[in-house]
């Protein structure tokens, strides 16, 4: 018998990706017990669009008009885990179009690791910027740590992380997750053969964005200005530098992608 398990979205106007997000949950050759979309205060047609796909008997949408935490995108998560049912959670960016393997190639390493997460990829079918943003990703493989677990597209065993007590309100909530697992003797992969694909469409003013909030992360973990300020120019990202050490905190932050 396939195990429950429960999908969390979440959304902060997303009516463009909405429909063929979940619709690729709902093609799924292994169906969640529970879908949560979690609207982060959306002003568009996110909600009145995943109302009319969403099976009501297997869903809940939890509609939230503010943010309780400086990152939002965590406190969402962390709102969709206390609704959880089952063994295992899935985090479904809202951008995303899943393979319909997807839960069936995941679900099982599940034995072995705590978390695993799919090959998360910019799509660059989605315009010039993409396209050199899904380039300068391949960075990563000669990266000193090389390519690390991100939290888009991931698979968590539920009693490892009710353990770890939940998501924190940090920025880098992926990779705090990993370390706090990790500390409480789990271990964590990044399965490089199931890719999913970013589909938005990037743009100078979100790629700035998420360079700052990376930069802001790695405060947060610990990391040093040293390698902080390597990384930025040996990545080509000088904004991270900028989120590193002069970024205040904000009420709320996109992922640090």
């Amino acid at each position: 018998m396939t195990p429950a398990s429960t999908v969390a979205i979440p959304a902060h106007n997303e009516e463009k990706y909405m429909e063929d997000c979940i619709r690729s949950i709902l093609q799924q050759t292994i169906q969640p017990t529970k879908i949560i979309l979690v609207a982060d205060r959306c002003t568009d047609r996110t909600v009145e669009i995943a109302t009319s796909i969403l099976p009501m008997e297997r869903s809940a949408i939890l509609r939230k008009e503010s943010a309780s935490w400086h990152n939002s995108y965590s406190e969402n998560l962390e709102l969709a885990r206390q609704q959880a049912v089952g063994d295992t959670f899935f985090i479904v960016d809202a951008d995303m179009q899943l393979p319909k393997d997807f839960i069936e190639h995941l679900l099982p390493q599940l034995t072995e690791y705590a978390s695993v997460s799919a090959l998360a990829k910019t799509d660059p079918r989605q315009g010039l910027l993409n396209r050199l943003v899904s380039t300068w990703e391949k960075t990563y493989r000669i990266a000193p740590l090389g390519e690390q677990p991100r939290g888009g597209a991931r698979a968590i065993a539920i009693n490892a992380l009710t353990r770890v007590q939940g998501f924190h309100d940090v920025f880098a909530v992926d990779t705090d997750l990993d370390i706090r697992l990790r500390q409480n003797g789990y271990k964590v992969r990044l399965d490089k053969t199931l890719t999913v694909l970013h589909r938005r469409r990037m743009s100078v003013r979100r790629s700035i964005s998420y360079q700052i909030h990376a930069g802001h992360a790695r405060k947060e973990l610990g990391i040093s200005g040293k390698r902080t300020v390597l990384h930025s120019i040996g990545r080509l990202r000088p904004f991270v530098i900028y989120g590193y050490y002069y970024y205040p905190k904000p009420k709320t932050a996109p992922r640090p992608d």
